[in-house]
C-alpha cells in the first residue's frame, strides 16, 4: 500500500532515531579504551567543529550538522563522539591492547576539542589467556589496596578499578575477559564508563552544597532570632531582616536549583547502571556497588540535605513574614477602631453643637420674623382696641416661634431624605 501522501510529523524521524542514536560497540580482548568527558559552558566553541577538523585531517567523512554522535573508523581502532546536554564524550578504542595510539591518529588529536576535561579513563581489556590476578598483584598494579573488584555477567568478566586519578592523569580500569561475547563486552565497558562519568557529573553539585552550607547557617540563626523576638522587636527592623533572608534564600535557590536537579538525575543514572551491573564479590575487596554506596551516596545525601535546608528556610521565612503581616494587620485594625471611636465622639459633639445652633437659629429667625409681623400688626392698631392689640402680640410670639421651628424641622428632614437617597 502506498502511504506517501500522508503528512508525517516533522519530528517523527529524529524521535525514532533517538532510540538507535548510541548503538553498542563490539569489543574483543585484548583492547585498550581511552574514554574522556568534557564539560562545556556558555561561550565555548561547538565540539563538532573540532571533530570536523579532525575528520578533515584524517581524510574521512565529517559528521552531519547537528549530529549528536559520530564514529571514525581507523585501521587499528575507532574513535566515537557523543554529545550530551552538559558534556560530550570521546571514546578511542585501540585493538590489540597496545598502549600507543592507532597509527592513523595524530598525537595532538584531542588538543583542539573545547571544554574542560572532567573524566579520563583508560580501560585495559585482557583476554582469557591472562590469569586472574592475586590480591597482592592487584595491590601492586594500583599501588594501594583501596580497590573495588567485582565479578560481573555471571562470572564471565572481572573488573578492577580504584576510581582515582593516577599520576598520568587517567583513572584506570582493568577488565579480565572470561568468555564474554564482544557485544556484551562493549555494553559492559560502556556501563562502567557511564558510571564514572555520571558520578563525576553528579559530584559537581557537592562544592556548591558545601559553599551554601556556610551561607545557610547565619540566615537560619537570623530567622530564629527574629522569631524569638516576637512582638517586642521593632516591626520595621523585623521586616528588613525577613526581606534580607528572603533575598538570600532566593539567591541560593537560583545558584543551586539547576545544579542540584542535574545532580539528582545523574545520581539516578549511576544507581540504574550499578543495578544493571549485578556485580558479585571477589576476594576481600569491596564490590563496585558497595564502593559507591559507602563513598558516593553520602555526597549525594549532603546535596539533598542542603537543598532541603534551602527549601525549609524559604518556607519558614514565608511563615514568619505572614505572622508579621498578621500582627501588623491586627495593630492597624486596633488603630482603625480607635480612630472610628474618636470620629464617632467628634460626630456626636458636632451633632450636639448643631442642635444647639439650630435652637439659637429658631430664636434668631423668630425674633426677626416677629419684628416683621409686629409691624404688620401695628398697621392694624387703628382698627383694634388697645386690649386686642396686646392679645395679638401675645398670640404672635408663640405662633411665630412654632412656625419657624416646624419649618426648620421639615427642612432638616428633607435634607436627610435627599442625603439618604444620594
Amino acid at each position: 500500500m502506498d502511504f506517501s501522501p500522508l503528512n508525517d510529523h516533522p519530528l517523527r524521524q529524529s524521535l525514532a532515531d533517538e532510540l538507535h542514536g548510541r548503538p553498542g560497540q563490539s569489543i574483543t580482548a585484548p583492547a585498550r579504551i581511552l574514554h574522556m568527558a568534557f564539560v562545556t559552558a556558555e561561550g565555548d566553541a561547538d565540539p563538532q567543529g573540532a571533530l570536523a577538523a579532525l575528520c578533515a585531517r584524517l581524510a574521512v567523512a565529517a559528521p552531519d550538522t547537528g549530529s549528536l554522535h559520530h564514529t571514525i573508523l581507523l585501521k587499528d581502532g575507532r574513535l566515537r563522539f557523543e554529545r550530551h546536554g552538559e558534556f560530550y564524550r570521546l571514546s578511542l578504542v585501540t585493538r590489540g591492547g597496545a598502549s600507543a595510539l592507532p597509527a592513523a591518529l595524530p598525537a595532538d588529536w584531542a588538543s583542539d576539542f573545547p571544554g574542560r576535561r572532567l573524566v579520563s579513563i583508560i580501560t585495559d581489556i585482557l583476554p582469557k589467556s591472562v590469569k586472574a590476578p592475586t590480591e597482592a598483584a592487584m595491590v601492586a598494579h594500583f599501588g594501594h589496596d583501596d580497590i573495588a573488584a567485582s565479578r560481573v555477567n555471571d562470572g564471565r568478566a572481572l573488573v578492577l578499578t580504584d576510581f582515582r586519578i593516577a599520576a598520568d592523569g587517567h583513572t584506570h580500569m582493568v577488565i579480565y575477559d572470561r568468555g564474554l561475547a564482544p557485544r556484551r563486552m562493549g555494553r559492559l565497558m560502556r556501563r562502567l564508563h557511564e558510571i564514572e562519568t555520571y558520578r563525576m557529573m553528579a559530584l559537581l553539585a557537592l562544592p556548591v552544597a558545601r559553599s551554601l552550607q556556610k551561607d545557610l547557617a547565619p540566615l537560619e540563626k537570623s530567622l530564629i532570632t527574629t522569631m524569638v523576638a516576637g512582638s517586642e522587636a521593632d516591626e520595621q527592623a523585623q521586616l528588613e531582616t525577613l526581606s534580607r533572608i528572603a533575598r538570600g534564600v532566593e539567591t541560593m535557590s537560583n545558584l543551586s536549583t539547576f545544579r542540584f536537579a542535574a545532580s539528582r538525575a545523574y545520581a539516578a543514572l549511576v544507581a540504574q547502571r550499578l543495578k544493571e551491573l549485578e556485580d558479585e564479590r571477589i576476594s576481600d575487596f569491596p564490590r563496585i556497588s558497595v564502593f559507591f554506596a559507602r563513598r558516593f551516596d553520602p555526597a549525594m545525601k549532603t546535596c539533598e540535605a542542603v537543598a532541603a535546608r534551602i527549601g525549609d528556610l524559604a518556607r519558614r521565612a514565608e511563615r514568619a513574614s505572614n505572622l508579621l503581616r498578621t500582627r501588623v494587620d491586627i495593630a492597624l485594625e486596633h488603630q482603625n477602631q480607635q480612630l472610628l471611636r474618636s470620629m464617632e465622639s467628634r460626630a456626636r459633639q458636632q451633632l450636639m453643637l448643631q442642635e444647639t445652633v439650630e435652637g439659637l437659629s429658631v430664636v434668631a429667625i423668630s425674633y426677626y420674623l416677629y419684628g416683621i409681623v409686629s409691624k404688620f400688626a401695628a398697621g392694624l392698631s387703628d382698627y383694634l382696641t388697645g386690649h386686642a392689640v396686646k392679645e395679638l402680640d401675645l398670640v404672635l410670639i408663640p405662633a411665630v416661634v412654632l412656625v419657624v421651628w416646624l419649618s426648620l424641622r421639615a427642612l432638616k428632614k428633607r435634607v436627610h431624605r435627599h442625603g439618604d437617597h444620594g
